[in-house]
């Protein structure tokens, strides 16, 4: 008889499954005099995980585990691989590494019995190099092995050997994404999109937008995400001024900055935090508009709400008011033909004249602004 031990990577939260796994196949071992299985770990590092394009949007724990599995043997044979035929998979073959090229995917049959198409064989190799397949109901009459001990030792080695910490399409609970990726996602949302919360009769909220780009979602929908994403432009810069001014909460006196705080100061956070992330995109620019102040330029992002004549000897002149995706207000007194039409939205860039309060919200007049459809560059 002899061992066999597998290192490979895995998820802290495969952990569980695994160790019952081995737990099972180690029953099997000692109730029929085999050494027992082990499983060896070591500490827990930060992998990183990626989204469906492969761009890393958080980290998961992981670590190397190391199992060792007894491997019996008969009169000098010994198991090296195990073959599954499944009429809809086809065939799948699982062999000890050092033997992956001696067992093949080869026919299902049994050297024993002579049958064909057997569901489950199996690959015994002799000290003298020479090899079988025997069908599952013919190893214990042919090799002396044990049929349940045999199913326990290979569902775990074929466990170990195929386990991969990265599965498509999962997100494992101890998942924490990228705080920065997060703030940056929302606020080129939030600019290009408008912010939309629960409740604002809206289907999708840009929460909801943000957990789609991290976590995955319907392919048509990630890829109209992405759009938006690269109609913003760079916005690192606004989304770490945001992170920022998050942090500088910790000793304010509202609950929500001080839990904004607590979050943006970690590199990572739970998904469940999104939520909260987000919200600080168009509180911050709402804030940072009252700060704004003459001759500053300021760049936007807008949709077009009113447009109406104004008195001049010179030729026509319109006010237009405009409100951009975090509710901000500004005003642009133009005489620049042609007006853009209510509805419209646009890239307008212009020089700050004032910051006025109207109805208890602060509106910005824009002076020299130069505009362009919101899918285009302002040029």
């Amino acid at each position: 008889m002899s061992n066999m031990s597998v290192t490979f990577p895995i998820r802290t939260d495969q952990l569980p499954g695994l160790r019952r796994a081995v737990e099972r196949a180690d029953r099997q071992a000692r109730a029929h005099g085999l050494d027992c299985c082990r499983l060896t770990r070591t500490a827990a590092e930060p992998m990183q995980w990626p989204d469906c394009h492969g761009v890393p949007v958080g980290t998961v724990p992981c670590e190397d585990i190391t199992v060792t599995v007894p491997l019996p043997q008969f009169q000098g044979w010994v198991v090296i691989g195990e073959t599954e035929c499944d009429p809809e998979t086809g065939v799948t073959t699982t062999a000890l590494p050092q033997y992956t090229d001696v067992v093949t995917d080869t026919a299902p049959h049994c050297n024993g019995c002579g049958e064909t198409g057997t569901a489950t064989s199996y690959v015994l190799r002799h000290e003298d190099g020479s090899t079988m397949r025997l069908g599952a109901r013919c190893v214990e009459p042919y090799a002396g092995i044990p049929l349940p001990l045999l199913n326990e030792l290979w569902r775990l080695i074929r466990r170990c050997l195929t386990s991969e910490p990265y599965e498509p399409g999962c997100v494992p609970p101890t998942l924490r994404v990228y705080v920065d990726l997060a703030l940056e996602y929302a606020t080129a949302l939030t600019i290009e999109a408008g912010y939309a919360k629960r409740g604002g009769g809206t289907v999708w909220t840009t929460t909801e937008q943000v957990r789609t780009l991290m976590l995955g979602g319907e392919h048509e929908a990630v890829r109209s995400l992405h759009h938006h994403l690269r109609t913003a432009g760079d916005v690192t810069p606004l989304a770490a001024a945001i992170r920022q001014w998050c942090r500088r909460g910790a000793a304010d006196t509202s609950e929500y900055r001080r839990s904004l705080a607590r979050v943006a100061s970690q590199e990572t956070a739970v998904p469940a935090s999104l939520g909260l992330l987000v919200s600080a995109v168009p509180i911050y620019l709402r804030h940072a508009q009252r700060d704004l102040r003459a001759g500053e330029r300021e760049s936007i992002t807008a949709t077009v709400t009113a447009v109406d004549p104004l008195d001049s000897r010179w030729g026509p002149r319109r006010r237009i008011q405009l409100v951009d995706g975090a509710g901000r207000r500004y005003v642009w007194e133009s005489m620049t033909l042609p007006f853009p039409r209510p509805g419209q939205r646009l890239r307008v860039s212009g020089r700050v004249v004032r910051n006025t309060v109207r109805d208890g919200v602060t509106e910005t007049y824009l002076t020299r602004c130069r505009t362009a459809p919101a899918d285009s560059d302002v040029s």
